[in-house]
């Protein structure tokens, strides 16, 4: 149940009037003006409701050091949209905690999430200007037209100048460099003309050859297949890591190579998405600049022997060691790939994102999950009343039938129920004795007919 892109560690930007901490790797956090607190990531290896949410809930519980107990879970009718009510009983001295957990999944892009927390005792007055600040605060900020011109920003994704979808073809492919292993990377080939074609969703372009078409595109990330089997891109891919701990994303040192990076990455992409991870072997690998490096790999697997000529883009680590991985990766079957080589340098320079387009897509897709959240409320409301209100129905049938039957059984034992008015009491007694008392005083003492039995005292 996503706040969908508004989730997006990378593309997010709060406004200054917001309180903006990491607390964990990949996890941007929000402290509501109004009260409570709202955290949101992106969760680029999920894509079932299960299991993000289960990323989610994991999140709550590394940070109030107690497993989170669900209350409540609503199901969106398309089966993408996941959103839980939970208690936390936390041992850190906070009192409890209730919160609302939502997840979005796509099958072609990432998962989303956020938790929005505050003490149980005003939770029910501070969710929806949770909500609404979420909606009101949130911009976005997007990647680079090319891999090489990363930011670096802390826990974010990678940023740069942001080209309009009409942007003109790709620029001219970078001179090659040694590689790490001290071999000479060539682009081999000449570079294929590229068509600068849209994405779908009026995010951006990418510049593909002839007979390349566009498969998905989601937010600026966009997936691509050519003409032969095993030629494919997909750009944009945004991955998070942490040093260590649970959050939103990989456990990949800072420090690790490029290779170690791209194939962790690339397994847990495969494994997420249900499939076989190929096998990878690092060919080669070249620095780019501080943030970016080249990687050649071969895949052999569920593709094919296939050979990927990938960017992977990092960005600093933030304050809870946290970092983003962005990945461009082209793959081409390996008896062409070096042939190709210079097509895929001048298609990584070819990608344009709209900022504009995203920001009104955050904008859009956050009001809409607002209001199936109002929904999803107001129809649990109108049940919760209908419930009520049958359950008062069957008291009140259940009590009806309870004086009934004491009656029935005073009748039995001869026994009567008087009121005292002096003591404003009631009381049962035998039948001889309540006949006497009101008798001698009926100003003060009357019998008691069942419909005014008092329970707990007379039934």
């Amino acid at each position: 149940m996503q706040l969908l892109r508004a989730f997006f560690v990378g593309l997010l930007m709060v406004g200054s009037g917001v309180v903006e901490a990491q607390s964990a790797p990949g996890v941007t956090v929000i402290n509501n003006p109004g009260g409570g607190t709202i955290a949101f990531a992106q969760m680029p290896l999920q894509h079932t409701v299960l299991g993000a949410m289960g990323r989610v809930l994991q999140y709550v519980h590394a940070q109030f050091g107690a497993r989170p107990q669900v209350t409540r879970v609503m199901r969106g009718a398309d089966g993408k949209t996941l959103a839980v009510t939970f208690t936390v009983k936390s041992p850190q001295g906070n009192g409890e905690i209730a919160g609302l957990a939502l997840v979005a999944v796509s099958p072609t892009g990432p998962g989303k999430g956020a938790a929005l927390t505050d003490r149980a005792d005003r939770f029910r007055t501070t969710v929806r200007s949770m909500l609404q600040q979420l909606q009101s605060k949130a911009g976005a900020r997007t990647a680079s037209n090319s891999p090489s011109a990363a930011s670096n920003g802390s826990d974010a994704a990678p940023q740069a100048a942001v080209a309009p979808a009409e942007a003109p073809a790709a620029a001219p492919a970078p001179e090659p460099a040694a590689a790490s292993d001290g071999a000479a990377m060539q682009l081999s080939g000449k570079a294929a003309p590229l068509h600068q074609t849209p994405l779908p969703d009026g995010t951006g372009s990418v510049g593909l050859p002839d007979g390349w078409r566009i498969t998905a595109a989601h937010w600026g990330e966009v997936v691509a297949e050519g003409p032969t089997p095993g030629m494919g891109l997909h750009f944009n891919w945004q991955f998070h890591s942490g040093a260590a701990g649970p959050g939103f994303g990989l456990n990949i040192p800072p420090g690790s190579d490029p290779g170690t990076t791209f194939k962790i990455a690339m397994t847990e992409a495969f494994r997420q998405s249900r499939k076989t991870p190929p096998s990878i072997n690092i060919v080669s690998t070249r620095k780019v600049n501080a943030t970016e490096d080249t990687v050649i790999a071969d895949l052999d697997g569920g593709m094919g022997a296939a050979q990927a000529l990938a960017h992977v883009v990092k960005s600093a680590p933030g304050p809870a060691g946290g970092y983003a991985i962005t990945l461009f990766v082209i793959n081409y079957p390996r008896q062409i790939a070096q042939q190709n080589q210079a097509t895929a340098a001048a298609m990584f320079s070819a990608i344009r994102i709209n900022a504009d387009a995203v920001t009104a897509q955050i904008q859009s897709d956050t009001r809409a999950q607002a209001q199936w959240f109002d929904r999803q409320q107001a129809d649990y409301h109108r049940r919760e009343a209908a419930q009520d209100a049958q359950f008062a129905n069957y008291q009140r049938q259940q009590d009806v039938k309870d004086r009934q039957f004491q009656q029935f059984d005073n009748d039995l034992l001869d026994r009567t129920v008087i009121r005292d008015s002096d003591l404003n009491a009631h009381g049962t007694v035998d039948n001889d004795l309540a006949d006497a008392l009101v008798q001698a005083n009926p100003n003060r003492f009357q019998e008691v007919p069942a419909s005014q039995y008092v329970k707990g005292i007379d039934y």
